[in-house]
């Protein structure tokens, strides 16, 4: 194996660079955002399921309610600093339908594991995960599609 084949060339160097200049700091405030939510969402998933003892669809409802809200807004003003009133039809209620596929395959999946066990630990950390698989596309959607830097348009006229 040759240095040249085990390190990264020039370009590949530069294509980071430039994602981690684009989306880096970007990034960070979304994992940030992603840390409040998990927190907000499974703890509240937690006292739903232990304290009120509530079934686990609706302790996953009640938990989704209660922490898409500051995700929307630190989302909106901390992760992509957007300024000014609030668009319902272009940012509110795409928002809300992104955590509703997020809700929906959480739910999904918490059910298919409430048929295995009734452990609140378990359900909460395959709601978790349920809700890791859509974290990315939803980063990407939030980006290119909302409020971050979407991609340019080449029309070619023949």
């Amino acid at each position: 194996m040759t240095l040249a084949s085990s390190t990264m060339s020039t370009v590949e160097r530069l294509g980071l660079q430039a994602v981690f200049e684009e989306h880096g700091m970007k990034l960070l405030r979304y994992c940030g955002v992603s840390v409040v939510n998990v927190i907000t969402g499974n703890g509240t998933l937690l006292v739903c399921l232990e304290v009120f003892e509530l079934h686990r669809l609706l302790a996953v409802l009640i938990a989704w309610m209660v922490s898409t809200i500051p995700a929307y807004l630190l989302s909106r003003h901390w992760v992509w600093q957007q300024r000014g009133s609030n668009s319902m039809k272009a940012e509110v209620a795409p928002f809300w339908i992104l955590a509703l596929i997020g809700l929906g395959f959480s739910g999904l999946c918490v059910w298919t594991a409430g048929i295995f066990t009734e452990n609140s630990f378990v359900l909460i950390g395959v709601n978790f995960c349920a809700y890791g698989v859509v974290w990315v596309a939803k980063y990407v959607v939030l980006d290119r599609l909302m409020w971050g830097t979407r991609p340019d348009i080449e029309i070619e006229v023949v």
